[in-house]
């Protein structure tokens, strides 16, 4: 018991003295030369930066440069979006000559083939919500991050070429 009470009166004394304790602070420390060479960088204390979610500019120079930096970015993020914009045109015009193509033909796809194996009107309209479903997704996806316009425009021109390629190829059949 007498320990407990001696452990307490001596945490109590201590807590008193706290205020009228001298305060260190890491910023009051002097290093030695020996003491540089031996600390790694990374606890140096660091040139004051003054508010450091602001970025420092030395020149008027430097932030013109920053300021077109900005512009440029945002004007070629708003041109592949222009981009992207008009590669849904290829991309939709590419599917439905791949439709007309195959209307009638037998269906490889068991997806888009119909009860009697033929590409038809269920067929045209699973292929067109497909694709309208990922026009739908990119959409959305493009107007949160708007740098990805860029992605789906190489996408979107690939898919309408290989589409059209399909198209071509079925055309070639015979019997058509």
């Amino acid at each position: 018991m007498t320990k407990a009470i001696q452990m307490f009166s001596t945490v109590a004394l201590a807590v008193m003295m706290l205020p009228t304790a001298p305060s260190a602070r890491a910023a009051d420390a002097i290093l030695s030369t020996e003491s540089v060479i031996a600390t790694p960088s990374y606890l140096l204390p660091a040139q004051p930066m003054g508010n450091a979610l602001l970025p420092v500019h030395h020149s008027v120079e430097q932030i013109a440069a920053d300021e077109r930096a900005i512009t440029l970015d945002a004007e070629k993020t708003a041109a592949w979006h222009r981009r992207w914009m008009l590669s849904l045109a290829p991309l939709v015009t590419s599917n439905i000559m791949d439709a007309s193509s195959s209307w009638g033909l037998h269906e490889l796809n068991p997806v888009l083939a119909g009860s009697d194996g033929k590409f038809g009107m269920k067929a045209a309209g699973v292929k067109f919500s497909i694709v309208g479903g990922f026009i739908g997704a990119e959409y959305l996806i493009v107007k949160k991050y708007p740098k990805s316009a860029k992605f789906f425009t190489v996408v979107n021109f690939s898919t309408a070429g290989i589409t059209t390629g399909l198209a071509v190829h079925n055309y070639m059949l015979p019997g058509r």
